[in-house]
């Protein structure tokens, strides 16, 4: 029973197939992430050697970590409940997610801001891939940056998987999607992952989005 051993705090963030708490563990006072996944997620399970089958969130965080990567954010624990899993994240402080980081700040970073924040988001996503790992939603809310030192890690494997030859289902963010989506409805990893991160670049340094409708995406091509 996961209550023994940590305390749930405030939310921190909520999604369509999950929610985040900040937490504590009792022993020490140690601070975590609770995140709250639902059995309903549509995106199933995956075979991982020595784990068995496990929620495919999961299982991508496990296989995140199983080389060390400052720039992922370390999953610790999970637990299983008839309806929802229950997965321990680490939760550097202070820290938030970079869209409300931006917020704060105008709405956007500056040049130098952006700069160190891509360099390390470009780190943690040659690591994924490394490890055969699709992320699939790259974008300012799923990157989190500790506000007294600009370091950032990514987070939010819920949409990923695993490297293929290519994809013929979406899944992550339609403003983020890469253009060949729309035009053929097939992506590659590679372009797709370069595609969001351009768009994530523009974001944080901009203030808003090059294209904020599916429309205007369609428009543009």
């Amino acid at each position: 029973n996961w209550t023994t051993a940590y305390v749930e705090g405030e939310l921190l963030g909520a999604g369509g197939f999950g929610c985040v708490f900040a937490g504590i563990r009792k022993e020490d006072g140690l601070p975590f992430a609770i995140k709250y996944v639902s059995k309903m997620m549509p995106y199933g399970e995956l075979q991982l050697t020595g784990y068995g089958w496990l929620h495919i969130e999961i299982a991508l965080m496990v296989l995140a970590n199983a080389k060390p990567c400052r720039k992922i954010l370390k999953i610790l624990d999970w637990y299983e409940e008839p309806k929802r899993y229950v997965v321990i994240l680490e939760r550097p402080e202070p820290c938030m997610d970079l869209e409300e980081f931006s917020s704060k700040r105008g709405g956007h970073l500056t040049e130098l801001e952006a700069r160190i924040v891509m360099f390390q988001l470009m780190e943690a996503l040659q690591h994924c891939k490394s490890q055969g790992i699709l992320h699939r939603d790259v974008k300012p809310e799923n990157i989190l940056i500790q506000t007294d030192t600009y370091h950032v890690k990514l987070f939010d494997f819920g949409c990923g998987d695993l490297i293929k030859d290519f994809y013929n289902k979406f899944a992550g963010t339609y403003k983020y999607a890469p253009p060949e989506w729309f035009i053929q409805g097939q992506y590659l990893a590679d372009p797709a992952t370069v595609w969001s991160v351009g768009v994530t670049l523009y974001r944080l340094v901009c203030g808003c989005l090059a294209f904020e409708t599916i429309e205007e995406t369609k428009l543009a091509i």
